[in-house]
């Protein structure tokens, strides 16, 4: 009997398991550069001592690639993978144990199949493992699949958390998700990579001016997610550009952003907050070599979080067995 009734799986030995995280891409429309102000220079952040601060962030990893093949021959691909989520709580100026400061993570994994796979069974469980993957109908690539549950993983987290800790600031590790606007959450995003350019060309002088500490005016922009529904094609958003450290070009710089559904003045607030702030928690080329934007606490929820996975190559072994046994 196979584990999936008529269906055989077998290991793609070949293949590197991974997941791509480049999954969210937004339109290059620019709403309007003057909406703050029409006069473009660099503004300085505004001191926020003891602020307290939320970081939400997952991680994702695929355990297998697999093949799937029916009893008339046919192959399909599918895909074992874990998502973890959680947060971490943060007082600025006070002295944060990791151990403390962690809240709601939380593991989960599937195995992913082509929608027209026709299976009863709702989980893939381990011989020899406490482990259960879901099983979960998809349509189309499996990444953008994995991401959409990784965020929806996310916003729970953050649901909770909201629930119980207090936070001026709750902080996303990547941009804003239309799911964690649906539900009322204020996330600021915060973009490590320049994918793509949301200053006019003639005004991109101004990164060359930031020193640390100072951001550039407010971007109006409109975003379009490929990941949620086609009704995010209407999020808007607010976003601006910090300087954190002083490397050169681009490598110093991050991008923040919220939904415009916040309003102006208080994206203002929150821009000149996160001025100030953000730097205080960048990292070093001495503890990471994503430094200086991947920021301290995010690197640590997401070792926390990786640890939560467990071992790679042992569920890598058993699935092996499990599958070879059938």
């Amino acid at each position: 009997m196979f584990p999936l009734g008529k269906y055989k799986l077998s290991l793609d030995p070949w293949r590197i398991p991974l997941v791509e995280e480049e999954y969210l891409e937004e339109s290059a429309d620019i709403g309007s550069s003057d909406i703050e102000t029409s006069v473009w220079k660099p503004l300085e952040g505004t001191p926020s001592f003891n602020t307290k601060v939320v970081f939400v962030d997952g991680v994702r990893r695929t355990e297998a690639l697999i093949y799937i093949e029916d009893d008339e021959g046919n192959l399909r691909r599918g895909a074992f993978v874990s998502v973890a989520a959680g947060a971490l709580f943060i007082e600025h100026g006070k002295l944060n144990d990791i151990r403390d400061s962690l809240c709601n993570c939380a593991v989960k994994r599937y195995l992913f199949l082509e929608k027209d796979l026709n299976t009863e069974k709702e989980y893939f469980e381990l011989s020899s493992m406490r482990i259960k993957f879901k099983i979960k109908k998809i349509e189309g690539e499996i990444s953008p699949n994995v991401n959409r549950e990784m965020s929806n993983l996310e916003v729970l987290v953050a649901e909770k958390t909201l629930k119980e800790v207090k936070s001026e600031l709750i902080l996303t590790d990547g941009t804003v998700h239309y799911s964690a606007v649906l539900k009322d959450l204020p996330f600021v995003g915060y973009v490590k990579k320049h994918k793509r350019m949301y200053i006019p060309s003639e005004k991109t002088y101004i990164l060359r001016e930031l020193k640390r500490g100072q951001r550039t005016p407010i971007i109006l922009i409109h975003s379009q997610p490929t990941m949620d529904s086609r009704e995010s094609s209407n999020l808007d958003k607010f976003t601006w550009y910090v300087r954190i450290s002083e490397d050169e070009g681009l490598g110093g710089i991050c991008r923040l952003e919220v939904s415009a559904g916040l309003g102006l003045e208080k994206a203002k607030k929150i821009a000149d907050i996160t001025a100030w702030l953000i730097p205080q928690f960048a990292s070093n080329e001495f503890t990471d070599k994503r430094a200086p934007q991947n920021l301290l606490p995010i690197k640590h929820l997401e070792n926390s979080l990786r640890r939560r996975l467990g071992s790679q190559s042992l569920i890598r072994r058993t699935l092996m067995r499990d599958l070879f046994m059938t």
